[in-house]
C-alpha cells in the first residue's frame, strides 16, 4: 500500500511538473513582453495586473488534481 501511494505522488507531482514547465514562456509569448519580466512579477518583484491575471489562468488551465 506504502509503495502504491509513493508512486501515485510522483505520477501526480511529474505531470505537475510537465504542467507548468514553459509557464512564463507561454505567458510572456501571448502578452508580448518577455519571459524575465513575468518571472519577476511572478516572484513579486514587479507589479503587472495583466501579466498576473494571465499567471493566474494560466495556472487554473494547467492544474493537476
Amino acid at each position: 500500500m506504502k509503495e502504491q501511494s509513493l508512486k501515485a505522488k510522483l505520477t501526480k507531482l511529474n505531470r505537475l511538473v510537465e504542467a507548468l514547465c514553459g509557464i512564463y514562456s507561454r505567458v510572456a509569448r501571448r502578452l508580448g513582453v518577455h519571459r524575465t519580466f513575468v518571472s519577476r512579477v511572478a516572484r513579486g518583484e514587479r507589479r503587472s495586473a495583466p501579466v498576473e491575471n494571465a499567471l493566474v489562468a494560466e495556472y487554473e488551465r494547467v492544474k493537476v488534481d
